[in-house]
């Protein structure tokens, strides 16, 4: 079995509920699955959105990273996106990023993991930190711990007080 760490994020029709709904279909398809608290994080780039609902999600599967992938992207289609259409670094409905795949690496045009930029980025590492603190990067050969106590984005992330209901 592999370990598997997911982003997931969403700022748009009902960020909260696209978040739960995709946890709790990966949990359906993966069986056990763990969330971290809710994250209210500042958007990426230069375009005026509103803020996002960021979380990680950690389970094992015996799939690997190309049939994991298809799935994610089947889930985020449900939830309304639409890769052609979107602009870069704009609003979602839901993104679902896989960060780390067991100690996999793999770099081609479909998949890049480790993810190339989790490592700077607040709004990814803090959420990790609540499910995957002592997880192990294979290119960097820190942990999670270590990435984000190093991570010099600036980017505001707040826990938020309500926590998702895994039911």
């Amino acid at each position: 079995m592999t370990q598997v760490l997911v982003s997931v994020g969403s700022n748009q029709n009902d960020p909260q509920k696209q978040i739960q709904t995709a946890f709790m279909a990966i949990r359906d398809q993966f069986g056990r699955a763990q969330i971290s608290k809710l994250y209210l994080t500042e958007p990426v780039g230069i375009i005026p959105q509103n803020e996002f609902i960021n979380a990680a999600i950690s389970f094992k599967t015996q799939s690997n990273s190309s049939e994991v992938l298809a799935y994610l992207m089947q889930l985020e289609v449900r939830a309304g996106r639409d890769r052609s259409t979107e602009v870069h670094h704009g609003p979602r409905n839901l993104d679902l990023d896989i960060i780390l795949f067991g100690d996999e690496i793999h770099d081609d045009a479909e998949l890049q993991v480790p993810h190339p930029r989790f490592r700077e980025r607040r709004f990814v590492l803090e959420p990790l930190l609540d499910i995957a603190a002592d997880q192990i990067d294979p290119v960097s050969k820190q942990s999670i711990s270590q990435l984000f106590h190093v991570c010099s984005d600036t980017s505001w992330v707040r826990k938020m007080d309500e926590e998702l209901l895994a039911v």
